[in-house]
């Protein structure tokens, strides 16, 4: 199955994912044999990381894609990106352009400790959207305010979009974040699903029991939005209204 990643760290030497270049080039070896086509390469940018110029980030991804393009397939792309800890600063860095969009799009991806306080969430989200700018939670399985009822879809309305992780899709049914992810794709509540793969040993791309699942339980045309086409539209046309097409609630 088709696939489009926008959250992985597959930058070599930036944050805690991939350590060498040649490590970045197994990881989308392994990620294309599980039909992912293109990535999203997001270092995090975060008080626990040097911060990098954006330049530096899109120059790295030019190179890997030259190399992925040699070794992996032809057709392969790498997009910039970062995974963004949301902190007072994030906007006024992002109109600056000192920290990266998907893409160089109008869509960011951020995240928050997993104890974040859903006030907090929900000021991120509305402080972003008012000024034309797209958020995607990064993994909101592991924001635990989110499973309170009515969280999300107050969330999905002031104009968050939600990706998940395939890893916590195909664990155990006992599970409880198990049980929540596959109930959030049930009611088509996840805009995007991706790796957050960081290298080949332990956090490495996983998708096949996440997809296995989803083929049993969720509709064709959903499972293709989330897992390339609406990714796929954002990098196509980055200035896109798109909330029409990839909203499904």
């Amino acid at each position: 199955m088709k696939k489009i990643d926008i959250h992985c760290h597959v930058l070599p030497k930036l944050d805690d994912g991939s350590s060498s270049l040649q490590e970045s080039i197994r990881m989308l070896k392994l990620a294309y044999r599980q039909g992912i086509q293109a990535v999203v390469a997001t270092p995090h940018y975060s008080h626990q990381f040097r911060q990098e110029e954006p330049e530096k980030i899109r120059n790295l991804c030019r190179r890997l894609e030259v190399k992925a393009k040699a070794e992996v397939n032809p057709d392969f792309r790498v997009y910039p990106g970062e995974e963004i800890f949301y902190s007072q600063e994030t906007l006024e860095m992002l109109k600056r352009q000192q920290i990266l969009t998907i893409g160089d799009s109008r869509y960011i991806l951020i995240e928050f400790m997993p104890n974040v306080p859903y006030s907090l969430l929900y000021r991120a989200v509305r402080e972003l959207t008012e000024e034309q700018y797209c958020p995607i939670l990064a993994h909101v399985e592991r924001y635990g305010v989110l499973r309170e009822q009515g969280r999300i879809d107050e969330l999905i309305k002031a104009g968050a979009y939600m990706q998940m992780n395939y890893r916590r899709i195909g664990g155990r049914w006992f599970d409880e974040t198990v049980r929540w992810c596959r109930k959030m794709l049930k009611s088509e509540r996840i805009h995007f699903l991706a790796t957050d793969m960081h290298n080949t040993k332990s956090r490495y791309p996983q998708t096949q029991e996440a997809e296995a699942w989803m083929l049993k339980h969720l509709g064709r045309a959903y499972i293709e939005k989330i897992t390339w086409k609406n990714a796929e539209k954002i990098l196509t046309d980055g200035q896109a209204d798109v909330r029409r097409d990839i909203l499904h609630y």
